[in-house]
């Protein structure tokens, strides 16, 4: 039974683990960032498949990972930004907003239904390629190549979460009417 639970629970264990230890991507020394957030960026994808794997996925779940991987992904556009200084300003805040914009949406759209909104394909997407693109950064490899793609993709998945927002909104309006 315990084990059944551990497992169960493991998924939520290595999400609260990235949100916990990303901060301190602020107060290491340079040459340590890679070694810090390589491990919390695989373990994004590790807790993902091991929910599908494990019939883990719960609410919980569901709140903490994209959390999680805001908290991570934003400190390390902080360090990248502001400490070694590799990634434009612009872009930082571009991100920071549509991160922002993601968490009053889906508090919005979880306050009316009372379910989370489920992550998309193209916020998936954009989460890997930036992660790619700050390990890149933090390895001293910064790449223009990268950042347009980053670009193009916090462009595309900020419009897609929009729509489909919206969608739901529409759905739930004309349902409640």
């Amino acid at each position: 039974m315990e084990r059944s639970c551990l497992l169960t629970n493991l998924p939520n264990l290595l999400s609260s683990l990235r949100l916990i230890l990303s901060p301190l991507l602020l107060l290491v020394g340079e040459d340590y960032l890679v070694l810090i957030f390589l491990p919390l960026a695989l373990s994004d994808a590790l807790d993902g498949f091991l929910a599908r794997k494990l019939r883990a996925q719960t609410e919980l779940g569901k709140m903490l990972d994209p959390v999680a991987d805001k908290v991570m992904i934003l400190c390390g556009l902080i360090v990248c930004t502001f400490k070694l200084q590799v990634i434009p300003k612009a872009f930082f805040y571009a991100v920071l907003a549509r991160d922002l914009f993601l968490l009053v949406g889906g508090a919005i759209l979880t306050s009316r239904n009372g379910s989370v909104p489920p992550a998309r394909l193209l916020g998936k997407a954009f989460t890997f390629i930036l992660s790619l693109f700050i390990v890149l950064c933090l390895v001293g490899f910064p790449s223009q190549f990268m950042l347009w793609v980053s670009v193009l993709m916090l462009s595309l998945s900020w419009i897609d979460y929009a729509f489909s927002g919206l969608k739901r909104l529409r759905s739930q309006t004309s349902f409640s009417t």
